[in-house]
């Protein structure tokens, strides 16, 4: 059952910006899964002693998150889980149920896995 908000109501725009949070946090997460995954150790190790002096500062910082990559892992789907599953409640006091969930699967599309 959806909330009916007239225009300009702060909670209208309180759960706007709330879904428009959680969708952008979807899709950092799911991007910082692909690129901080991707990285493998011994290029990072390598890089930290024998890169640029530019590459070597990015690669020091780095390098302790990426060592431990099932706690990133993790840390990363559940962050990301979480907000794919947040984004359908707030959505709900939008629109209809299936509404809902028509348009924060859209969006997750759209912007968190592409």
């Amino acid at each position: 059952m959806a909330v009916e908000y007239t225009c300009c109501e702060t909670k209208f725009f309180l759960n706007i910006g709330i879904i428009v949070f959680l969708v952008i946090f979807a899709g950092l997460m799911s991007g910082l899964t692909l690129g901080l995954m991707s990285l493998s150790l011994v290029d990072l190790e390598v890089l930290a002693k024998s890169g640029t002096p530019k590459d070597r500062k990015y690669a020091e910082k780095i390098l302790p998150v990426v060592k431990n990559q099932h706690l990133l892992l993790c840390t990363l789907l559940i962050c990301n889980a979480a907000a794919m599953e947040t984004l359908p409640i707030f959505m709900d006091s939008l629109v209809t149920a299936w509404g809902a969930i028509l348009i924060s699967v859209t969006l997750i599309l759209l912007f968190g896995e592409g």
